[in-house]
């Protein structure tokens, strides 16, 4: 069974990656955009959903607040530059051609 706890973890992680993916053709208006407004807009939303699960660690204690201003700025640029990067991962193995 898996609880809370895992899900946001994988929501922090590939999740975040997954789930924009997902929303970015469900939802028409970001379905329709150019590609690279679509890329940018993908990186954003990936970052935003990772950052969100992350949030919700810290508020229900799964996860510890970092310290300082510093801490903060450091763990969610690296959570945000991690999901980001596992997205594109999962994009270039699955919709770009391999040769």
């Amino acid at each position: 069974m898996t609880g809370l706890s895992e899900i946001l973890v994988w929501v922090t992680t590939a999740g975040a990656g997954v789930l924009a993916y997902w929303l970015m053709e469900e939802i028409d208006w970001l379905a329709a955009l150019a590609p690279q407004p679509k890329r940018f807009a993908s990186f954003a939303l990936t970052g935003a959903i990772a950052l969100a699960a992350w949030g919700m660690q810290i508020v229900m204690a799964y996860a510890q607040a970092p310290v300082g201003w510093r801490g903060w700025v450091e763990a969610a640029t690296a959570i945000a530059a991690a999901a980001i990067a596992v997205a594109q991962g999962v994009h270039g193995a699955r919709d770009l051609p391999s040769e």
